[in-house]
């Protein structure tokens, strides 16, 4: 490997931490802003969260795959790579290294395998193992080269961040913009944050009062009578309401059950009550919808334990009508499993046709 070839990935690496630097500031603003409860932000900031946290994430292991191909090259200049390696086996390598590869990762796979942990620690993990992670890996790779490698080995320092400061500053100025953007646009969307609350507050209530009206019913008339006169009533109600979000129900009948629920259930997550609504088909008449970061989610916190046994998540009985609509026959729903941020129901479409 050329000089000029350690010059260029000297600089591109410290161009990517600089970036990927401000992208963590950003998420983590985001969450200071949400400190006291992370359940309060919104599915706009929810989706920049991930989106930006993966970003980061991304430009993080592009790093180490770097810095790991860094410690195999052969020699470019063969009097001083050994002071080279001796300068950052330590501060870099270890702390900024295999500590922050260590601590990333752990927030990685929380934020991907463990949702309801990370919401319930959230405020915890996402300082210490996320933004502590990439502040290791940001300062001691850039004191590392300004301080060490730039005068000592003699690569010289990129252009546009002549010095350790002024790519801090650039860090920074990243993370507060962007942060000044999303509050900014979540301002344009929702308005005033007590309006959002407002909103949200009758949805809750309503949501509990789901809940209360569903446990009563099933103890005076027992399930099937409840959920065969619960379908059709409410089927009543999504053909009117349906046009408000531009979905014809009837239009929906000309497609397969698989694109018709996909379709009815992409239409409803627009309203803005949950980030997404999944939907897995485990058979040809068995299927699962999954809501995500569902933004009345928050009302089970006020609920015992066994005011939601056997209980079934609105979301669940709206795929439930939908199916029972487009097929004309008994849809069999299993008790909702509840987590922090939705819920998941199983359906199954029966032979029997109503």
């Amino acid at each position: 490997m050329t000089f000029e070839q350690i010059l260029f990935l000297n600089h591109l690496m410290l161009y990517l931490a600089t970036i990927g630097f401000g992208f963590a500031l950003l998420n983590a603003l985001i969450g200071i802003s949400y400190m006291k409860n992370l359940k309060n932000m919104t599915l706009i900031e929810v989706k920049i969260h991930k989106f930006n946290g993966r970003i980061a994430i991304g430009i993080f292991y592009a790093l180490s795959a770097m810095c790991i191909y860094f410690s195999v090259i052969p020699k470019f200049m063969d009097n001083e790579i050994e002071d080279f390696y001796y300068l950052t086996i330590f501060w870099h390598t270890f702390l900024g290294g295999i500590i922050a590869f260590i601590l990333i990762s752990i927030k990685f796979y929380i934020a991907r395998f463990k949702k309801d942990f990370i919401y319930k620690y959230g405020k915890y993990i996402g300082p210490i193992d996320g933004f502590g992670g990439w502040s290791l890996a940001y300062f001691t790779s850039s004191i590392d080269f300004y301080y060490w490698v730039n005068p000592a080995i003699g690569i010289p320092a990129p252009f546009l961040m002549p010095n350790y400061f002024v790519s801090l500053m650039i860090s920074f100025f990243i993370g507060i913009c962007l942060f000044s953007i999303v509050k900014a646009y979540k301002f344009k969307k929702y308005g005033k944050s007590e309006k959002r609350n407002e909103l949200h507050g009758v949805a809750m209530i309503l949501h509990g009062i789901t809940f209360g009206y569903e446990g009563s019913a099933k103890e005076l008339i027992g399930t099937p009578v409840l959920y065969k006169y619960v379908f059709p009533k409410t089927y009543e109600f999504l053909v009117r309401y349906a046009e408000n979000i531009g979905l014809n129900i009837e239009e929906l009948k000309k497609h397969n059950i698989n694109e018709a629920m996909e379709l009815a259930m992409n239409k409803f997550a627009e309203i803005g009550m949950a980030e997404k609504v999944k939907i897995e088909w485990l058979s040809d008449k068995e299927f699962t919808i999954e809501s995500v970061n569902c933004s009345t989610s928050v009302v089970r916190s006020y609920m015992k334990p066994e005011e939601l046994e056997n209980s079934i998540c609105p979301w669940g009985i709206l795929a439930a009508t939908i199916a029972y609509s487009l097929t004309g026959k008994d849809i069999e729903i299993s008790p909702s499993e509840f987590n922090s941020i939705g819920a998941k129901s199983k359906l199954k479409i029966l032979d029997k046709e109503i």
